[in-house]
Formats: C-alpha cells, structure tokens, sequence
C-alpha cells in the first residue's frame, strides 16, 4: 500500500507538517513542529510489518532513554501526546485517510539524508568520509551490543550535519533497521524494509536466516565504500529488487577509482564488504578502530559561549528572586 505523503501546513493530530526529508521502504520522515517546538516525526508505511517494526524502534529507544546510555548518534524519543513522558507513550497512534498510522517524535536535529549530499557532491573530503563512518560505527555498535541487528543501513537514513568550528560532520541514524534481538531475526524478518542493494549477501541468499554481527559490518562498509567511490556500489535505480539481490550475490561492485592516498581506507572498505562473513571484520567496533587509527577520533564539538538553557532558566529565576527582595524592601 503506498504511504501517504503531507506536505507543508498539513497536520497529523496535533503535530504540523513543515516538508517531508526522506522516504524509506517503511517509513517517511518529517521536520514538524509539535506545540510550536520543531522536531523530527517518524510515521510507519501502512501495513502491519512496518507499523510493528516501528513499535519496536520506539520501545527500544525509550529503554535505553531510560537507561540513560543513549549515543548522540541515535534518535532520543519525544514523548507521542502532549502532557505524557517517553516511557508512557514513545510512539503515537492517528487516523488518517481512513488508516491508522503508528508514529514516534524525535528530538530535532538539523541536516539532511547523506544520499543527498552524495548526489550533491559524490566523492566528500576523505576526512569526512572517515568521520561519518566511524560516528556511523558507535551507532551500529551500540545497537550490536545491545545484542540487536540493524541489518539496513543505507545512506538514506543517516542525517548529516557539517558543524563551522570544527568543520566536522555530525550524524543521526533516524532507522533502526530491522532492530531485531540476534536470535529472533526470522521471527521479524521482511524483506520489505529496506532496497535490497544494501542487503547482506548472506540475507538476500536465505532471507535473513544467516544473519550475524557481520551482516552490519557489511551494509556499514557498503556505506564506506559508496563514499569512497561516488556511486552506490550496486547501481539500482532502473532495475527491480529481483535483479538487485542477484546482481549483491554474483556480481563484482563498482570499481574504486580514488587516488593513492586512500589505500589502507580502500582495503577497510573491500574487507568490510566482502560477499564472505568470515573475511569481513568481526564486529563493526572493528571497522571503527581500523578508521581512527586513519582520521583520529571525531573532533569535539567548540564549546559553546552561551551557557545552556538550564543554567539560562537558573539565572532568570535568581533575578526574579533578587528583584522580589529589592521590591519587599522598598516597600517596607
């Protein structure tokens, strides 16, 4: 069933639409404003897989919310109705069109899909591509951790900002793939929630049987790769999902053609997405370790010269107070 896209001004329930960002096999993403404060809305495709894989992500992210680990690289949950917390409703329900439609808030983050800043600028300053994959990598590796598998990712579901002072750029994995436990992977599994060119060999083969911590180091080095490159490594535009999961399985990527100096990347890159599990890294921490020890770790961000929001509320009540006791003196 095809999802219904909004577009700027239109609303679901109480949350207004500013444009859409990115539309995914099973979800679109929004910028919207909720009570006049921007976020990020996530709403689940119609049909049962996508709306449950949906619930998964937010309850998932509200648990580890609460666990207070959370990595900046991944989305942190608004609460779904005004007056509530995350841990009461980290995903919403609305009607609309006569569907009923699963969503969740997220907190905003300013930047836009990589896959359009790839189309915009094919082959990045290698610097950042070594950032973006290792900020990637924590993300992925939480997830992994957490004994869970994304098993999708993909340029489109990775928001990049460039921050000025350092230029340096920042991510947010707004889709937690499959976000299945390790052993449940055939209980959830559908191939339907992302392109089947930034599948595992290994899952197009035995849709998702096979799947193991290495199925991420993949789709995480396919990622790499496509940077380093400028080109989706299996071209999949103009052909259907058939031939694409064909094409993973038997046929060569596209050649890396980028100068010398990116020949250790290059090799990272090959061994992450080798059609063989076992030839690959072994976790994807380990593609991460393999980038620093190229790029260094991601720059801090300059810290900033205005003091936060709490200490900013903190010293409008303590004038408040000040102001109070000058005006009782006065008066007395």
């Amino acid at each position: 069933m095809s999802p219904t896209i909004l577009g700027f001004g239109e609303w679901l329930g109480d949350i207004e639409i500013v444009k859409p960002i990115k539309v995914t096999r099973s979800a679109v993403l929004y910028e919207a404003t909720h009570h006049k404060e921007k976020v990020l809305l996530k709403v689940a495709h119609p049909g049962e897989p996508h709306k449950i894989r949906l619930q998964r992500e937010a309850l998932f992210l509200a648990d580890r919310m609460a666990a207070g680990d959370l990595p900046e690289e991944l989305p942190h949950l608004r609460p779904a109705y005004v007056g509530t917390t995350v841990a009461e409703h980290p995903y919403g329900k609305t009607m609309l069109g006569g569907h009923l439609l699963y969503f969740y808030l997220i907190e905003f983050f300013e930047g836009e899909p990589l896959s359009d800043i790839l189309k915009e600028k094919p082959l990045p300053w290698l610097n950042h591509v070594g950032w973006i994959t290792i900020s990637l990598s924590t993300a992925i590796n939480y997830l992994n951790v957490m004994r869970h598998l994304h098993l999708g990712v993909n340029p489109d579901v990775i928001l990049v900002r460039f921050d000025d002072k350092p230029w340096v750029p920042r991510i947010l994995l707004f889709d937690l793939g499959l976000i299945s436990p390790l052993n449940d992977v055939p209980k959830y599994w559908y191939p339907d929630f992302v392109h089947p060119a930034y599948l595992a060999p290994e899952l197009s083969r035995q849709t998702g049987l096979t799947a193991s911590y290495r199925s991420d180091v993949y789709s995480t080095g396919l990622v790499l790769y496509e940077m380093l490159i400028g080109e989706p490594a299996f071209p999949h535009d103009l052909h259907g999902d058939a031939r694409v999961r064909s094409a993973v399985v038997t046929l060569p990527r596209a050649d890396m053609y980028r100068r010398q100096e990116t020949e250790e990347v290059a090799r990272i890159a090959s061994q992450a997405t080798d059609v063989e599990p076992m030839i690959r890294h072994e976790t994807v921490a380990a593609v991460g370790n393999a980038l620093i020890e190229q790029f260094g770790h991601v720059p801090d961000p300059e810290p900033s010269r205005w003091p936060s929001k709490n200490t900013i509320i903190v010293i409008i009540f303590a004038l408040l107070a000040i102001a109070l006791i000058v005006a009782v003196a006065i008066l007395a």
